[in-house]
């Protein structure tokens, strides 16, 4: 241990330990995830996001308003730096003082905070981290020319230019009605969250085959697969119209495709008859999707060079102009830091939305985290349990691990895959498609 980390962890309060069970994931744990990102992760993505503004100036002061832009980009990478440095010293969390549309909702939420749990590793990571993500928006939205400036775009648009799209559009132009066409889209669909900028993890796929074919050699790796049941609901529902799917979106680009084929499936076989996407109203975690990045994959798509990309954006653009493909109301609840077994307390509206939906396809590791929370729960417990009362409606959990909270296994998975790789839960190699119905009292293990 070198003398400078010593030092800091003395200084912050820091334990030299695991994360205790059944309580906060936090980084007062040195021997946790949340410890790694507040201390590693997130200043690279605050000095990344510096030195795009930096290196861009240019570009983006002519796109905007000149020199009254080139100032203000000055002055925000300054009070990025000023949010780094806070958050590389565990200062307390500032209230929100501007023109943030949830400005009462995070200052209150700040305010509830214990007084020693107001700070960056003394807090629950999932808060803390939620926190650093809605201060860098407030800095481009309090000022003058830059307020809906999306500093994450490039990196997005970039991730849905990869050569599987094409691959998976030639091959996937026509498909039957049945539960294997149901169940490798649905897994596709889940290896897709593997794209996610905020965290870069090696992805196994090789944009020399075909990965919608190859989807089942990584079956090994779903330690839990309730797609069966999740068939089931659907085909339930078939004779109820209408029949609404929501999915809570995750990452733009390359997974926003994959949700996007799901979802087309679910209406070209009568399994639903509408999808609303729920995004983010702000730039989120890197690479989650905004209304902007829902509008432009459908242009980017719809205006391709290739004929088989072109006609299924064309197609999903009508889908969008029919009302069958619907962009949900926006929220800034999903950019808050409250789990969502709070929702109904916080946000009846958005709850009694959601309530609408036949199956709400929850997408990724943050959606996953704050359904059960950035508990240490044990890997056995019950998701009905950690779920805490949240079951608006069926819902289900599309997740590849990239945090270490998880629950739901069967007994002694968890450690037999510690001994193969202690940061299992942090490679982002593992995946979860996990359901629970409205009015299930109990929790079946379908796990391996």
């Amino acid at each position: 241990m070198d003398s400078s980390s010593s030092e800091f962890d003395k200084k912050y309060n820091i334990v030299d330990a695991v994360t205790p069970k059944h309580i906060p994931l936090s980084g007062r744990y040195k021997k946790s995830f949340a410890y790694h990102t507040l201390k590693e992760r997130l200043p690279v993505i605050l000095t990344q996001i510096i030195d795009s503004l930096t290196k861009e100036k240019d570009e983006i002061s002519e796109k905007y308003q000149g020199e009254e832009t080139r100032e203000e980009i000055k002055n925000i990478v300054g009070q990025i730096s000023k949010l780094k440095y806070q958050l590389q010293t565990d200062k307390p969390f500032e209230h929100f003082q501007g023109l943030e549309p949830d400005q009462e909702l995070w200052n209150s939420f700040i305010d509830a905070l214990p007084e020693n749990g107001r700070s960056f590793y003394q807090t629950a990571w999932l808060y803390g981290e939620c926190y650093m993500y809605r201060k860098v928006f407030s800095f481009f939205e309090n000022s003058q020319t830059l307020k809906t400036y999306d500093y994450f775009f490039k990196q997005k648009a970039k991730a849905l230019a990869m050569d599987e799209v094409a691959a998976i559009a030639k091959r996937l132009r026509s498909t039957d009605k049945s539960y294997e066409t149901f169940s490798r889209l649905l897994k596709l669909n889940l290896w897709g969250n593997k794209c996610d900028l905020s965290i870069i993890i090696p992805t196994n796929f090789d944009p020399n085959q075909n990965v919608y074919d190859n989807c089942s050699k990584f079956d090994d790796h779903i330690l839990v697969d309730n797609s069966k049941s999740i068939w089931e609901c659907l085909v339930s529902a078939e004779q109820t119209k209408p029949v609404i799917v929501d999915f809570v979106l995750d990452n733009a680009g390359f997974e926003f495709y994959t949700d996007l084929i799901l979802a087309e499936f679910l209406l070209e076989k009568n399994l639903a008859t509408k999808v609303r996407f729920h995004v983010k109203p702000m730039p989120w975690f890197v690479s989650d999707v905004t209304p902007a990045d829902f509008q432009y994959t459908f242009e980017y798509l719809s205006n391709h060079d290739l004929s088989y990309l072109k006609e299924q954006g064309q197609r999903w653009k009508q889908y969008v102009t029919e009302g069958k493909f619907q962009l949900a109301n926006l929220s800034y609840f999903w950019c808050s830091p409250i789990e969502y077994y709070k929702m109904r307390e916080v946000d009846l509206q958005l709850f009694q939305y959601l309530s609408e939906a036949h199956l709400i396809i929850f997408k990724g590791d943050l959606n996953y985290r704050k359904l059960v929370g950035d508990m240490n729960w044990d890997p056995t417990d019950d998701f009905l349990t950690c779920l805490r009362g949240f079951q608006p409606t069926n819902l289900c959990t599309l997740r590849t691990v990239k945090a270490d909270v998880i629950c739901g296994l069967k007994q002694g998975k968890a450690e037999e895959l510690s001994r193969l790789n202690p940061k299992w839960m942090e490679t982002g190699e593992y995946g979860l498609i996990k359901y629970m119905e409205t009015s299930q009292c109990s929790c079946s293990h379908d796990g391996k």
